[in-house]
């Protein structure tokens, strides 16, 4: 049985790289049985994350230097203001029911994020030692608000709450490693090479960031000193740099390796994509950092049969096991060289050290078993309500719901959108509309899970509304979601919004749209020149309390509420319904068909819902990108005041002209005065007068 209605999350990150901790997050994410939606900076952690299939939100790249001069000393609180306002607009959108920091810096700015909003469960996942005692108290002030606090060794634990304060809120759980890609490794060479007596090349690997503090300058005078012993020893550096200091090692390292001790022993590799090769290729591992946190790649290596040589202190010394390697005295190069030729000199107690690390990799390390640990701890963070429903077997989610998309050119945007479908609603029926693309979009529908997507083919661009309408007579569900092909899958809420439809059919349910940045989208709105827009035209929602920004800008509300009408990125209703209303007007190619659709269904009695317990990701304005280089602001006046004046009368139509205007131009006057960019609604001003002015010429 699976289980479905867990905490939907949020898991926010401060660093893009693709480091270790940052690994661990991805095998964590992926290992849960609701997948959270990650909050990154763009990168190489971002990359990998959609490659894993898991959802993103965009926060803007920070330098991860804190130390490197005065400047960044400085700079580095205003970063985690910066970060912290992020996320409060990102939870304050998304509303998620629980959310995960990872790291340190985001653990301080999601705690101050978390202050000023209604109280939310958080896990703070705490992997560094602290650097400093400033920031070690403010660390340990947001792990004493935090819901639970998971550290990843017991060096961690011990550093952040040496007191013991936090109790039983303090977990730790040590990463593990997919098993089967790091595989044993083979023992039968080594073995044919202890046997025959012959000497032979021997490769230590030094695999992690170029950086300081990680100490492959030791490595190198390591391997300087054991190549006295063991003629043939080699050593890779496998790795790049993160910041300047790293950089400015890089530089020495180079130079070091060429003089005459170490020349032609050593292999500057750099970054690169499947560091299992350089695993499997290896005689061991070497490690140096000398307070290093956990040291994924150590179990890694064990994970590989690989015997491991690391200091005697924090994570490293944690994992090791007797018989699998060596440790040696943080810090004394002596000492890191005679570990490597005790480790290395014998090839069959080489071969046996890493048949004993692989066994204890089996033993403690098996990343099924942090995944479980983690979901056990997701499960701590629900929210008491109801017990959780749980799904029977062959009861797939989306079952009764079909889903209609219209392309035009938009093949990136569906493959996003197909694979958030497979991952959350599988058993949905998909209906792909093809409107001319001449990009590949419809071959990518007609293949998308082997053929189970019915795809129409219109042969031209027909616009968005008569292919909704072409598409909608191929559905065979009860229920339908409108979907743009720009729009991305949380969850599989919409499921939730299906079954609302179908208990209150004279309902079209407009779920939380939201951006690639977690900020809401306006997609709920008032009648247009309704009395609630005045108040809205002279100050916006953003300045208000909660429940007066909820009533001005009704997509801001955290409660299901009725309005005018809805943007038709995101719509569910009734299969029947859809279809007794048309549903759009096929006479409107592109532009305000929404709105036409909201205001006719309520003449019907067929009201708008909007329910943010469903959630959606938009990135918008695919197609009017790459038809008009951005929003055809001209053409979005035209059309709402067209709408409006066929729909409610000539003086409805002038009133939204004037609320139209006021608000424009109270939103450029605020922005100016504030110093923030107000392009957008100079050009929004400017499209309405030019229309209004040109209209009455």
């Amino acid at each position: 049985m699976l289980r479905i209605g867990r905490v939907r999350l949020i898991a926010a990150s401060y660093s893009g790289v693709l480091g270790g901790a940052e690994r661990i997050l991805l095998d964590v994410a992926a290992g849960l049985p609701e997948a959270p939606e990650l909050a990154l900076p763009e990168g190489p952690l971002a990359e990998e994350a959609r490659a894993r299939g898991l959802g993103v939100f965009e926060l803007r790249e920070r330098s991860l230097v804190l130390r490197a001069g005065t400047r960044d000393r400085v700079a580095a609180p205003l970063r985690l203001a910066g970060h912290a306002a992020e996320l409060r607009a990102l939870i304050a959108g998304a509303q998620p029911d629980a959310v995960i920091a990872w790291g340190m810096r985001t653990g301080l700015a999601m705690s101050a994020a978390l202050a000023a909003g209604p109280p939310l469960p958080m896990l703070l996942h705490h992997h560094d030692l602290l650097p400093g005692p400033l920031v070690a108290r403010g660390v340990r002030a947001a792990a004493a608000r935090a819901s639970l606090v998971v550290a990843l060794s017991e060096c961690v634990a011990r550093d952040l709450d040496p007191e013991g304060a936090l109790g039983a809120r303090l977990r730790i759980v040590r990463p593990g490693v997919d098993l089967e890609r790091f595989g044993a490794r083979d023992g039968a060479q080594d073995a044919a090479h202890a046997s025959d007596g012959r000497e032979r090349d021997r490769t230590a690997l030094v695999l992690g960031a170029i950086e300081p503090w990680k100490r492959p300058d030791l490595a190198l005078e390591a391997i300087a000193l054991a190549a006295r012993e063991l003629p043939g020893l080699r050593v890779r550096l496998v790795g790049e740099p993160l910041g300047p200091g790293g950089r400015e090692l890089l530089a020495r390292l180079r130079e070091r390796s060429q003089r005459p001790d170490l020349r032609g022993r050593v292999e500057l590799v750099g970054r690169v994509s499947d560091p299992d090769r350089e695993l499997a290729a290896a005689d061991c591992l070497l490690h140096c950092a000398e307070a290093e946190p956990y040291g994924l790649v150590v179990a890694e290596a064990m994970a590989s049969g690989l015997p491991v040589v690391v200091p005697a202190a924090c994570g490293p010394a944690e994992i090791l096991e007797p018989g699998c390697g060596r440790s040696y005295e943080p810090g004394s190069a002596s000492a890191a060289a005679a570990a490597l030729v005790d480790v290395l000199s014998d090839p069959a107690e080489s071969a046996r050290m890493g048949s004993a690390a692989r066994a204890a990799a089996e033993r403690r390390l098996d990343l099924r078993a942090t995944q479980a640990r983690y979901a056990e701890l997701v499960d701590e963070l629900r929210p008491d309500g109801p017990p959780v429903r749980r799904r029977q077997e062959g009861d797939a989610a989306g079952s009764e719901l079909a889903i209609v998309t219209v392309l035009h050119n938009s093949r990136p945007e569906l493959e996003t959108l197909l694979a958030s479908l497979e991952r959350h609603l599988p058993a949905a029926q998909v209906v792909v509309v093809d409107s001319g693309s001449s990009d590949g979009g419809a071959e990518l529908g007609r293949s998308w899970a082997g053929g189970a997507a019915k795809l129409l083919e219109l042969g031209e661009n027909v616009g968005f509304g008569r292919g909704v309408n072409a598409g909608l007579a191929l559905v065979e569900r009860p229920v339908t979601a409108l979907l743009n092909p720009d729009v991305e899958l949380l969850d599989a809420s919409l499921e939730a919004a299906g079954r609302e439809a179908l208990r209150d059919p004279a309902r079209l349910i407009a779920p939380l749209v939201v951006r690639p940045d977690g900020s809401r989208e306006d997609n709920a709105q008032h009648e247009p020149g309704s009395l609630p827009l005045v108040g809205h035209a002279l100050v916006p929602g953003a300045a208000l309390p909660q429940p007066l920004a909820a009533r001005a800008e009704p997509w801001r509300s955290r409660h299901p509420r009725e309005v005018g009408w809805a943007v038709g990125s995101c719509l569910v209703a009734r299969t029947d319904i859809l279809r007794e209303l048309g549903p759009f007007d096929e006479r409107i190619f592109m532009y305000a068909e929404d709105l036409e659709l909201g205001l006719r269904a309520h003449d019907a009695g067929v009201g708008t819902l909007f329910w943010p317990a469903a959630r959606v990701v938009h990135s918008g304005g695919h197609s009017t990108r790459r038809a008009f280089g951005g929003e055809p602001f001209e053409l979005l006046a035209g059309r709402r005041r067209e709408v409006v004046r066929a729909r409610r009368g000539a003086g409805r139509a002038r009133r939204d002209d004037l609320l139209q205007l006021a608000t424009f131009s109270d939103r450029l006057v605020l922005k100016r005065l504030v110093g923030r960019p107000a392009n957008r609604e100079r050009r929004q001003l400017a499209a309405l007068l030019g229309y209004l002015l040109g209209r009455r010429a």
